[in-house]
């Protein structure tokens, strides 16, 4: 006999004080005539909102520069990163900068690499060794350069393969030995990064309407300038964003309009878990003879065709994408104990969310099953981790990042 029943969760929210990744802009280069600098360098201390398990990564995405006409310019380098802050130089051995505005991003794990440089000597294409072991994109963002005349320059990522990333300068003749230095991050990562194209803007550049996603950072991206030096470098960066709609414009507030090249990126800076999206409980009345047959307890893989059902800890690797991942978890029911099950349901995008249940002993049934789909993260390779023990089934999402693990599914015997 088979008694189905509808299920009434239980949301419960689990609220933790450390962060994994955190954003703002910085104005602190960008409070003329307070903020002076030439011939000089200048340290500015960021703190993040809140603390970090580990060190971060940081990128860097520059949104308004105001400078000398001639032999001027800057380098931003990051100088030391904590768990609470960071600092930040700012470097302008010529001329005036009058002003420097960035946003800055922080997420912490091993899905993402960040190489910092700045030339010596001679500006050329590089490559960089990275330590990624599965990279799947790459982009390069300026940070600064020192100029003496006209300019014009674009940097792109021109490879990246699984041991390295290969960065290439355009050299336009008569204007590039006016560059004296450049400085730009190098990004790799497996977090997802959708590239909506090189923008080049020769004067005021008007955005189209960008649909912004939840847990994606919409990432201004300069790649290089086109500079006359008929007047003051100027380039500002204004955005008019409403609900979930980005847009933006990029070019001067007064004199001369300073070409330059740019890309819009969509960067995923959250891993994303299995989420249950359906879960069906069956409740069966088995004899005694029968029931001594069966297992206390197991979890069923169905798409794979694979059953645990032994106290331990298994690893397994998916390396195929499912639509959907499919679930059937066993148990017996016993007098005087709840079996209670928590799962991750992702509402609101609040990625610990889960939805606690509590079953309590009826003597019409002694053997539950549950049914359970839970939707795939689009990602090539996926670890699981499930451990069995006297008391519980428990099934573990395995990232590479600063969460390094996530519960997704728990079936415990709790004592009434």
């Amino acid at each position: 006999m088979y008694f189905q029943i509808k299920i009434i969760p239980i949301i419960v929210n689990l609220v933790s004080s450390i962060i994994v990744y955190d954003t703002r802009v910085f104005k602190g280069f960008d409070n003329y005539p307070i903020f002076s600098c030439a011939g000089t360098s200048q340290t500015s201390q960021i703190v993040f909102s809140d603390t970090f398990p580990e060190i971060p990564k940081i990128i860097i995405s520059l949104e308004e520069i105001d400078t000398n006409i001639n032999n001027s310019g800057f380098i931003l380098e990051i100088t030391d990163v904590q768990l609470t802050y960071f600092n930040i130089t700012i470097s302008c051995p010529y001329q005036s900068v009058y002003a420097i505005r960035f946003k800055w991003y922080a997420i912490c794990g091993g899905g993402l690499q960040v190489i910092n440089y700045i030339s010596s000597g001679g500006i050329v294409n590089n490559t960089f060794p990275h330590s990624m072991s599965n990279p799947k994109y790459g982009f390069v963002s300026l940070t600064g350069f020192l100029y003496n005349g006209q300019i014009d320059f674009l940097l792109q990522v021109s490879k990246l393969t699984s041991s390295s990333i290969s960065v290439e300068i355009n050299q336009v003749a008569g204007k590039f030995p006016n560059l004296l230095k450049i400085g730009y991050q190098v990004v790799i990562s497996q977090y997802e990064i959708i590239n909506l194209g090189l923008q080049y803007a020769p004067q005021n550049f008007i955005s189209q309407t960008i649909q912004q996603i939840c847990s994606q950072w919409f990432i201004f991206n300069l790649q290089g300038v086109n500079f006359q030096n008929s007047d003051n470098f100027r380039l500002n960066l204004t955005y008019n964003n409403s609900a979930d709609i980005i847009s933006y414009e990029f070019g001067k507030w007064i004199g001369q309009y300073t070409g330059s090249y740019h890309s819009q990126l969509l960067f995923s800076y959250q891993n994303i878990y299995f989420s249950c999206a359906l879960i069906k409980t069956k409740m069966k009345l088995i004899s005694a003879i029968n029931i001594n047959d069966l297992p206390e307890k197991k979890i069923v893989f169905i798409d794979l065709n694979l059953q645990y059902i032994n106290e331990g800890i298994y690893n397994l690797i998916l390396n195929k994408t499912l639509s959907y991942m499919q679930l059937e978890v066993a148990m017996k029911s016993f007098e005087r104990k709840f079996i209670q099950s928590s799962i991750h349901s992702q509402e609101n995008y609040n990625h610990l969310q889960s939805h606690v249940i509590k079953y309590k002993y009826e003597k019409i049934f002694n053997f539950m099953t549950f049914y359970l789909a839970f939707t795939s993260p689009n990602y090539e390779q996926q670890k699981l981790k499930i451990i069995i023990t006297t008391g519980s089934i428990e099934l573990v999402q395995v990232f590479q990042n600063c969460i390094q693990e996530m519960t997704i599914l728990k079936f415990e015997y709790i004592d009434i």
